[in-house]
């Protein structure tokens, strides 16, 4: 609502911050998924999902652990001694980077020939 004494713009200026401040939210969450896409994008694990001790285990990784501890289901496997240290690598997967199982990054190329072939072994 508009009073005599302020222009529309006035009276718009809060609707369009708010807009600001949204789309400044927004690419900050872009920009830390796009950090957290990249972790995987080298081969490396990024300890997006864990499953924890459970007695009796549902899962059967569950039977690797002890009271207390975590193993990561996001790809790498890695046991963690507790939530701490879970969520320690979390939040920084590099500080302790772990392989992707499989992943091209680590996984030897082949030597390839013309147009992108497998090269045939001559000895």
């Amino acid at each position: 609502m508009l009073y005599a004494d302020e222009t529309s713009s006035d009276a718009l200026e809060p609707i369009y911050a708010h807009r600001r401040d949204v789309d400044l939210e927004m690419a900050e969450m872009h920009a830390a998924a796009d950090a957290w896409h990249a972790v995987r994008d080298r081969g490396y694990c990024n300890h997006g999902s864990a499953t924890g001790y459970r007695n009796p285990p549902v899962y059967e990784v569950q039977k690797l652990l002890k009271p207390g501890q975590l193993i990561c289901t996001a790809g790498c496997g890695t046991i963690f001694t507790d939530d701490e240290d879970w969520y320690a690598q979390l939040d920084d997967p590099m500080a302790n980077p772990r392989p992707l199982p499989g992943h091209p990054a680590h996984t030897p190329a082949l030597a390839t020939g013309p147009a992108g072939t497998a090269a045939a072994a001559t000895s």
